[in-house]
């Protein structure tokens, strides 16, 4: 009786180290630093997609091999604004997010089904902070797809830096 219970328990302890392995492969896979050169998003109304900060955005995706992510990009022509009025120009969150967004928390990897959840700490896209942001991953390489579940609203295109 207590030989079959070891097994049992040696069986548990390989297949749980298994799965372990494998969710710290992914986060090696996906640990380093990826520079943004596409975000675009699907405008259901027009039926057309688009590209909320321009055809060149700028920005980069840090994920850590210890589980922390980042995220800051903009457009590629930033807003407008001489350096002495830079406090004098009143400007509302959309037009602020609208030229630029960031967030900053940690991260989970789904394996089975390729998502990257960023449970967000803290950044510039208020409605994030303190919530989990599940989103659907394709690593080929040195390139990275990130977006929603189908890729049909939108999507992300990183190439590693590091």
């Amino acid at each position: 009786m207590i030989k079959s219970y070891l097994f049992i328990f040696s069986a548990l302890s390989v297949l749980s180290s298994c799965g372990s392995e494998t969710g710290k492969n992914e986060k090696k896979g996906l640990a380093g630093t990826w520079r943004l050169i596409g975000y675009t998003d699907f405008d259901s109304i027009h039926n057309k997609w688009t590209y909320p900060y321009g055809n060149n955005p700028k920005g980069y995706f840090t994920y850590t091999k210890n589980g922390i992510v980042n995220l800051n990009g903009s457009a590629e022509k930033p807003l407008a604004i001489p350096g002495d009025s830079l406090y004098a120009i009143p400007l509302s969150l959309g037009e602020v997010l609208d030229n630029a967004f960031g967030y900053f928390g940690t991260y989970t990897i789904d394996t089975v089904n390729s998502t990257v959840t960023h449970h967000v700490k803290g950044g510039s896209v208020i409605p994030y902070i303190g919530t989990d942001q599940p989103r659907q991953f394709i690593l080929k390489g040195d390139t990275l797809l990130i977006g929603d579940p189908t890729f049909e609203i939108g999507k992300r295109v990183l190439v590693r830096e590091e």
